[in-house]
């Protein structure tokens, strides 16, 4: 007699082989997937070093933080002024040397600032995030290193008269100009750029140090504290000064001398400063990253 289809136990076994691939292939597609995340996030930090060097190479100094937070685009008649003269920070005075000079030329921080762009979004988090603020947002920030041990210098809303800043990304107006040239620790040993560190259930909305976009001035939205260690993105406990990734392992971060380096989860806050500083002559071991 013809069988003209599966027993139940066949199919029941069917079913389970099946699910047995799925559960095998699932972590291998995450896998493949956040390799490639994280590989396209160290080719945005890359382009964000070639366009640091491009601007010290135009310019004669690496682009500046800004002055306060919340600054309007400094300009002469519709034309962007550099730094020190420039409110906003150094996302926005890169954008001409990362192919965005259309957006530069806007000269407006209304106009610009709510414009997404590619280069300042890692793809394990988010995409081309316009916030709730109504900000396009960015997931890197620059590094700071100051003397008092304050990120702010002692004052937040108006230019600091207190000793300069001693990280490669300076604030604007304090009359410090930095070069490659100038960066005592060399550029290789020297912490330019990182990721920032997020609270994971806002990626989609605001937080206090996410919520004024790429297009902001001296501000923890595009500006990290170099004094604390890495840590995972995480759903509480985000001071707002760390840097952070949602990766395993550590955050990629862009030195000096424009390469892209893995820094592990919980490195630190020693080394991290000494990375930071610019003029700490410390001996850094950067294998131990």
């Amino acid at each position: 007699m013809k069988r003209h289809g599966f027993t139940l136990i066949e199919l029941l076994v069917v079913i389970a082989i099946i699910a047995v691939l799925i559960g095998l292939l699932v972590p291998a597609v995450q896998k493949v997937r956040e390799a490639a995340n994280r590989m396209q996030c160290s080719n945005n930090l890359k382009q964000v070093g070639i366009a640091f060097h491009g601007f010290n190479d135009v310019k004669g100094c690496l682009p500046q933080g800004g002055t306060v937070p919340w600054p309007t685009i400094t300009v002469s008649g519709t034309t962007p002024l550099d730094p020190p003269n420039q409110g906003t920070g150094w996302h926005y005075q890169i954008l001409p040397f990362i192919e965005q000079d259309a957006i530069y030329k806007l000269a407006d921080k209304n106009l610009a600032g709510v414009k997404p762009i590619k280069t300042f979004y890692c793809p394990s988090r988010r995409q081309n995030v316009i916030l709730t603020t109504g900000w396009a947002t960015t997931d890197y920030a620059g590094l700071v290193a100051h003397p008092s041990g304050d990120f702010w210098a002692g004052n937040t809303w108006n230019i600091p008269t207190a000793q300069g800043y001693t990280s490669a990304i300076v604030r604007c107006g304090m009359g410090t100009r930095v070069t490659m040239g100038t960066i005592q620790d060399g550029t290789s040993n020297t912490l330019v750029v990182g990721e920032k560190r997020l609270d994971s259930t806002k990626y989609q909305t605001t937080d206090w140090h996410d919520d004024q976009g790429w297009i902001d001035g001296w501000d923890p939205d595009t500006l990290r504290w170099g004094g604390y260690s890495p840590t995972p993105d995480a759903r509480s406990g985000v001071t707002g000064y760390e840097l952070g990734s949602a990766h395993a392992g550590g955050i990629q971060g862009l030195m000096g001398d424009g390469s892209v380096r893995t820094i592990r989860f919980g490195a630190s806050t020693t080394l991290m400063m000494q990375l930071a500083d610019r003029t700490d002559g410390a001996a850094i071991n950067l294998d131990g990253l």
